[in-house]
């Protein structure tokens, strides 16, 4: 049995994992699902100090502290997190799984990502503070953006509990290498109908940066519209890494 170390994306928190863990954990896996700094119940952290060092900080003493190597999972703007994670901890490092998330080449930024595209909604949702250190999606847009294909219900519960984003996570410039990011396997989970990191994106990430490839005909949020087969693909992460292991 493996143990998923869940990130979630901009603006979430560990909350968005909420019926994704149990069915982990009903299939004999273990699952952490924390809050990054400053986001979902962490309301000690300013998002002023709010960073993608600290993150990355954040993650690694968590896999410090587990025996054995966690698949690492990021969601979205998790995806940064997951690769500067690797980049510093390689050995920690079981797995690593891309859901529907930024993958920058080095240099560039996962706003450089978002950009390509001018008039995604994801571009016309954000709305910046005065200081330009944080934003927020646009209320009226949400639930196409991230919740198109979820329950009512669940919109409804995710929504209350969304949180301003530090800015600097999507602006800091991504610094890994082939030698230790590049060591550790990796695969990426499509989203279909995705409205926020559309699929033209998301193949465009996968172009630049290889991953092995598994299919959602979901939108942004597939742990709240279709965990069951999320965790699906995730425990084909688990079965193959396992293989992979013991052909090595």
């Amino acid at each position: 049995m493996a143990t998923f170390l869940l990130i979630h994306g901009a603006s979430h928190g560990g909350w968005c994992w909420e019926k994704v863990v149990p069915l982990l954990e009903k299939r004999g896996h273990r699952a952490l699902a924390p809050d990054l700094p400053g986001s979902g119940e962490d309301h000690d952290t300013p998002l002023s100090a709010v960073s993608l060092a600290g993150y990355v900080d954040f993650v690694s003493k968590i896999l410090d502290k587990e025996t054995e190597p966690p698949i690492l999972v990021g969601h979205s703007l998790g995806g940064l997190t997951i690769t500067h994670a690797a980049e510093a901890r390689r050995r920690k490092v079981r797995a690593l799984v891309y859901l529907t998330a930024l993958l920058p080449p080095p240099g560039m930024s996962g706003r450089d990502i978002t950009s390509r595209e001018v008039d995604a909604l994801l571009r016309r949702s954000l709305e910046y503070g005065s200081d330009g250190r944080a934003y927020s999606f646009k209320r009226t847009n949400v639930p196409a953006l991230f919740y198109n294909d979820c329950d009512p219900d669940d919109v409804y519960r995710a929504m209350a509990r969304l949180r301003p984003q530090a800015a600097a996570i999507a602006t800091t410039p991504m610094v890994y290498t082939e030698e230790r990011f590049g060591s550790v396997p990796r695969w990426y989970i499509e989203c279909l109908r995705d409205n926020a990191i559309t699929l033209s994106m998301q193949r465009w990430v996968l172009q630049q940066t290889p991953c092995k490839v598994l299919t959602l005909d979901a939108g942004h949020s597939p742990f709240l519209s279709m965990p069951e087969v999320l965790v699906e693909r995730l425990e084909t992460v688990a079965k193959e890494s396992v293989e992979r292991e013991t052909i090595a």
